[in-house]
């Protein structure tokens, strides 16, 4: 009976001692994957979330996106296109070596300079970073720049002696920067494996290992944070909020997003791949029919389940470019018919609507919704839904006629959407990356590159917001649809708040004891 008892009392020992050490390990579904470990790649919300873990850049955001210092300790102003950065001291890369200026001039003109880089249009009003010692430089802009710190907080900073001089492929699959993580593995469609940097610069992180897993499936996804078998999940499926809201286990929580659901079309081409003869896009009026001829209101309420707000614009309330004198116009077929027969299409048209399959809330069913609101007024719509690892490389090379996206200006200022999706294609300039519709008018671009260089804050806003007005509410350059509500589930024994950019930032999740 001693023995057994003694058995026992081992047995629990070592229960507990197995917990303890579970608690170490913070596990996270994810509604997809990254898509590179190369944070200049793909300006990408789920990629930028999982790197900010591993990378840092010389600014970053609160949870509120207020700026504050980051691998920068301080910086000043010296004159109109010249600010100073003071680096900070003591902090080393994963790999031991230490962070200095030759690192910040590596990242910026990889990202500044590299082909294949997402983020031209973050850092396209940057005309040169200098080495003043090694803990100073200096950015010198095209203009007055007053954006800069929200800008260069894109700028993760790589370790120049682990990258210089390797091909793109390497920085896609390795990773070496100055956060509090540090990379173990990716196991692409499976999981990411992070471990604690037990050198970083800041007082530690709570936990030791956190997984990462992509649970594409929403069922999956739910059912993973029921069982306990993951700590937190974003994007929580709206069917199942209100099971997740009972579970006594578990937190949910609802926070309004940045991200704008939307409509792209071919406006550059006069034939599109997807549309038999010319292509009608071309045409302001089909434009605006399509607009029209979507009944918004009910894809929030069947579809989100009243989790998502409809849009009239590119930005939420709470981005600076935001113009409270732009509404959406209310859903009308029979104008939306009026105005497909003015512009020649009085039977309507066929077109393929490309959209992702697992990267937005609902993105699937929205499509659909989309496709049986526009058979109405005779656009017939065939949608071809796809994954994310396969529709972004399509609309990227333009292989597509309609499709639906999103995008959010996750540094809280509309340059982000008007620079890289409004602005003409230009590459050497980084305009317009995301501007796969090809959608161009030269005074929306004067308009957008004026408020790059424009300090006083009320003037500056007025650009945008007459930018916005002339591509959008006069040219219809996109379909705005709604802003997503971002809905996540953390266990109790988790103490975790949502970021207003969607970012899951490790740093501060900690257990509750």
């Amino acid at each position: 009976m001693k023995k057994a008892a003694t058995i026992i009392l081992a047995l629990s020992m070592v229960f507990v001692l197995c917990s303890a050490a579970a608690a170490k390990t913070l596990k996270i579904g994810l509604s997809s994957d990254i898509r590179s470990l190369d944070p200049y790649f793909h300006n990408e919300t789920m990629t930028n979330s999982v790197l900010s873990n591993i990378f840092e850049g010389l600014t970053d955001f609160d949870p509120n996106l207020k700026v504050y210092p980051m691998l920068a300790s301080s910086w000043k102003v010296i004159d109109a296109t010249t600010w100073e950065f003071a680096l900070r001291k003591g902090v080393k890369f994963h790999d031991g070596q230490p962070f200095t200026a030759d690192d910040v001039l590596y990242s910026f003109d990889r990202i500044m300079h590299w082909k294949k880089s997402g983020f031209k249009s973050k850092v396209n009003m940057i005309k040169d970073v200098r080495k003043v010692d090694d803990f100073t430089v200096r950015i010198i802009t095209k203009g007055p720049y007053p954006i800069l710190l929200r800008k260069i907080s894109y700028v993760k900073i790589l370790n120049s002696r682990f990258y210089k001089d390797k091909p793109d492929e390497f920085a896609a699959l390795h990773a070496n920067g100055t956060g509090p993580y540090q990379l173990v593995a990716w196991n692409k469609g499976q999981n990411i494996i992070l471990k604690r940097n037990d050198n970083y610069w800041r007082p530690l992180p709570e936990f030791k290992k956190v997984i990462f897993r992509p649970l594409t499936n929403d069922s999956t996804r739910v059912a993973a944070i029921l069982s306990g078998e993951t700590d937190i999940i974003d994007r929580v499926p709206v069917r199942d909020v209100a099971r997740v809201k009972k579970d006594p286990k578990l937190n949910f929580f609802m926070r309004p997003g940045l991200r704008l659901i939307y409509l792209q079309m071919d406006q550059g081409r006069e034939r599109t791949p997807y549309v038999k003869g010319k292509n009608p896009f071309l045409d302001v009026r089909v434009r605006k029919a399509i607009y029209y001829g979507i009944d918004e209101d009910a894809i929030v309420k069947y579809v989100m389940d009243g989790f998502a707000k409809a849009a009239g614009q590119y930005h939420p309330n709470v981005v600076s470019g935001y113009d409270p004198a732009i509404k959406r116009p209310a859903y009308n077929p029979d104008k939306a018919r009026a105005l497909l027969k003015a512009a020649g299409y009085p039977n309507g048209f066929a077109v393929t609507l490309d959209a992702p399959n697992d990267r937005y809330v609902n993105d699937e069913q929205i499509a659909q919704a989309i496709a049986s609101s526009l058979a109405k007024i005779g656009i017939r719509v065939n949608v071809d839904a796809l994954p994310k690892a396969t529709f972004f490389p399509k609309t990227d090379r333009l292989d597509t006629s309609f499709f639906l996206i999103g995008w959010a200006s996750t540094d809280g200022d509309g340059s982000s959407f008007l620079d890289g999706i409004v602005h003409t294609h230009n590459p050497d300039k980084g305009y317009g990356r995301y501007n796969r519709g090809r959608y161009s008018n030269p005074e929306v671009d004067r308009l957008i590159e004026a408020a790059g260089v424009t300090i006083d804050a009320a003037k500056r806003l007025g650009l945008l917001r007459k930018a916005q007005r002339l591509a959008l509410v006069e040219d219809q350059n996109v379909i705005p649809l709604h802003f997503q509500v971002d809905l996540y589930a953390s266990s109790k024994h988790i103490a975790f708040q949502p970021r207003a950019d969607s970012h899951i930032y490790l740093y501060g999740i900690k257990s509750h004891k």
